[in-house]
């Protein structure tokens, strides 16, 4: 009598290969965020606790500036909607696939841009004492050659928030020069 050596070692490998299927569709990668940070602001605890993101821009923003770290070091982390922003509400989509290509998270945060309209003339001193601290020859530091600019003014600092639209066109032309 023939030993039934074929027909074991076939359900022995059918068994092994359902079990192999089943842990891989049952198989999930972490695709958390271990580290959010938005334009060097911290908002990971906000986001574990499962609370909306909702950050207010300043007048001008155009972009910003998005770090963030899986849980996973081998899971894929893709971010869109962080610029070209529209007046009002726009949406910062942060989406991470697990290492296992499968698994895979969606994060939204809400990016708030003020309307730019009518701005200009309701912060003038503030446009005026950067055109003053320029004009003085006062050191301007760390200017976004767009929106951002950081002046000394006497004793005081004050960060200005403006769309060049707002300074003089000398001062504009500066920035996009040396900027």
């Amino acid at each position: 009598m023939k030993k039934p050596i074929l027909p074991i070692f076939m359900a022995a490998f059918g068994v092994l290969a359902v079990v192999v299927i089943v842990m891989n569709l049952a198989a999930k990668a972490p695709t958390t965020l271990k580290m959010l940070r938005i334009d060097d602001v911290s908002y990971i605890s906000q986001l574990h606790k499962g609370e909306e993101i909702k950050i207010q821009l300043p007048t001008g923003k155009e972009s910003v500036f998005v770090d963030a770290r899986p849980t996973d070091g081998n899971a894929v982390v893709k971010v869109t909607g962080d610029s070209n922003f529209k007046d009002g509400d726009n949406t910062l989509t942060i989406n991470v696939t697990g290492s296992d290509g499968k698994s895979s998270s969606k994060y939204t945060v809400t990016l708030v841009k003020p309307k730019l309209e009518g701005w200009c003339a309701a912060n003038t001193e503030e446009i005026a004492a950067i055109e003053t601290a320029w004009a003085d020859e006062l050191m301007l530091r760390d200017i976004d050659p767009a929106y951002l600019g950081y002046a000394e003014l006497g004793s005081k600092s004050a960060l200005i928030r403006a769309h060049m639209s707002c300074f003089s066109q000398s001062l504009q032309d500066e920035i996009t020069k040396n900027y």
